[in-house]
């Protein structure tokens, strides 16, 4: 028997058709079955809520408006003013979800029976922009969310911290080698260096 001609027999194997005939009819099948109709498709708004009341807005950008005009807390400034960057927002934002939650104020712990009886003390005693201090909040158990999918945590961003350290590398200043000792500054060199190291593991790896 001449084993050379003889071809394995799988459930996929169509008599008649090579087997890239049938994988690539198995491909199409596949991508066929993976396109949907999307047409009716319609997303949701954004749905954010506020850190002190029931209000709700369609975006986070009307949500900061929101709480700097009724509430006089202004979030951005916040951040900017302590230097947070996005996991210290994260936690902030979640100790006074769980405070409001509780019906406590974070200003001076006293606890409230109803949300408007806290908001409206915390409006009063100008309490709601006395944050506590940074001890009492940066704490890990912040990091978990107060309410599922709080829509306010999904838009948080470091963007400014990121703009000022690239800012702060750009003020550093640039020190040029001192190249007097040019035969000194080669055999010194990194990459002379790393050279020696491929060399010594044994052959450059490409």
């Amino acid at each position: 028997m001449n084993l050379a001609v003889v071809e394995e027999f799988t459930p996929e194997r169509e008599f008649g058709k090579s087997w890239e005939e049938v994988q690539s009819e198995d491909d199409r099948e596949l991508l066929d079955n993976q396109e949907e109709d999307w047409s009716d498709w319609e997303e949701h708004p954004v749905c954010a809520v506020c850190l002190f009341c029931e209000k709700q807005t369609d975006t986070t950008e009307k949500l900061y408006v929101h709480m700097e005009e009724a509430h006089g807390f202004d979030l951005l400034k916040i951040k900017s003013d302590y230097g947070l960057n996005f996991y210290q927002q994260v936690k902030l934002v979640n100790f006074i979800r769980r405070e409001v939650h509780q019906c406590r104020c974070y200003g001076c712990q006293n606890k409230f029976q109803s949300k408007k009886e806290l908001t409206s003390h915390m409006g009063e005693t100008k309490h709601i922009t006395f944050l506590p201090a940074r001890s009492i909040w940066d704490q890990p158990q912040y990091y978990f969310p107060t309410y599922e999918n709080d829509t306010l945590l999904c838009t948080l961003s470091d963007s400014d911290d990121e703009s000022m350290a690239g800012k702060r590398k750009e003020d550093v200043p640039v020190i040029s080698e001192d190249i007097s000792n040019i035969e000194a500054l080669k055999q010194s060199s990194v990459l002379n260096q790393l050279l020696r190291e491929e060399m010594n593991n044994g052959e450059p790896r490409c």
